[in-house]
């Protein structure tokens, strides 16, 4: 099993344009007339896919891509509603960050938001659906219990007690107002996750301004490295919007700074991935150590776990496994085998169904 390369034809047309327009030294192919309805539709819906709302309504109000009115006001109302749940997930994090800071509960905002004010030029380009957050491990367990306290309720429970705290990568929360807050203890589940050095990620951090609060991400070489594991592992196909994330931050970002970290970690085939593919798809100059990695055969496989239709986290979950120390392995393997019955309650008849079931999974993530 190894990696899969993304291909252009994945997209709807033009959206590898509109995912590109504006960068640097780039040269979109926008297509030279306005698209048919069919055409339309799909690149529309592609668009809010893979968080583009902001660039294909820039590109059309700019006159780079041809559209008719009805298409410019349709592109404009996307952009519109993104935008306003952006603002009411800025109003919550805000909120959010106050109460788990008020308990003492140090915290990193991730992704959406960070990149957002610290990456990008105008962050109205940059849209999201959900907030993430990144926690001490020994926080998340009262993270959970203080969040809990003003309404938010745990999608999934914990499969034994413990388990956030020493091997997930974390866990997904919503409120009353019907919204996703991820809590992350690291960047991704699977062995990729198990080589983040979580001690570094809290030694610095940078500054970010939310409706006038003052709160912390991670340093940009670290933000940069989230990036690139959201680039590589976390959709596919590859969401554009990530690609584009890639790119902002790679113009500005010291390259020496993100090699060492990820030479130190391991995982320079992560930010390789990342790096190629953006240059590939999006046609930006990328880092030429990155496009000319030559990938083992342990990397391969790794990276094949995530870069496929059907990728499962079974498969994933089974992958970590052969890379903790011997002395988690036996916690990890009950918690998996044997987990509480809150975990599996309205998922599996039994104990039996639900091992059949992970078998399933797993050789369905794993099989060439």
């Amino acid at each position: 099993m190894g990696r899969e390369l993304c291909d252009a034809s994945a997209y709807p047309a033009p959206l590898l344009a509109v995912a590109a327009y504006g960068l640097p030294g780039t040269t979109p192919d926008f297509p030279p007339g306005t698209l048919d309805s069919g055409a339309w539709k799909a690149a529309l819906a592609g668009a809010g896919k893979h968080r583009l709302t902001g660039l294909l309504s820039a590109a059309i109000t700019d006159g780079a891509l041809p559209a008719t009115s009805e298409q410019a006001r349709e592109a404009r109302a996307a952009h519109r509603t993104a935008q306003l749940r952006v603002l009411t997930l800025e109003h919550e994090l805000v909120a959010i960050v106050d109460l788990l800071t008020g308990a003492g509960i140090d915290c990193r905002v991730l992704k959406g938001s960070a990149l957002a004010h610290l990456d990008y030029a105008d962050p109205g380009l940059r849209s999201y659906n959900d907030i993430d957050i990144l926690l001490r491990p020994e926080d998340i367990e009262r993270a959970v219990a203080v969040l809990a306290g003003t309404g938010f309720t745990r999608t999934l429970a914990e499969p034994r007690p413990g388990f956030d705290q020493r091997f997930d990568k974390g866990m997904t929360l919503r409120p009353s107002a019907n919204y996703e807050l991820d809590l992350h203890r690291t960047f991704v589940l699977g062995p990729w996750g198990r080589r983040v050095r979580l001690d570094e990620l809290w030694a610095s951090s940078q500054e970010l301004v939310v409706a006038g609060r003052t709160m912390q991400a991670l340093s940009q070489p670290h933000r940069f490295l989230h990036v690139c594991y959201h680039t590589a592992l976390g959709n596919w196909p590859l969401r554009l919007g990530s690609l584009r994330d890639t790119a902002e931050v790679l113009r500005t970002v010291d390259e020496a700074a993100v090699r060492s970290i990820a030479k130190g970690w391991g995982v320079e085939a992560i930010v390789a991935a990342a790096v190629a593919d953006t240059a590939r798809l999006l046609g930006v100059d990328g880092w030429s150590w990155a496009e000319s990695y030559v990938l083992d055969r342990r990397e391969e496989s790794w990276l094949g776990l995530h870069t496929r239709t059907d990728k499962t986290f079974a498969a994933q979950a089974v992958a970590t496994l052969r890379v903790l120390p011997w002395r988690d392995k036996p916690a990890y393997l009950r918690a998996l085998v044997l987990p509480d019955s809150r975990y599996t309650a309205d998922r599996h008849a039994s104990t039996f169904s639900r091992f059949t079931y992970a078998v399933k999974e797993v050789r369905r993530g794993t099989r060439r």
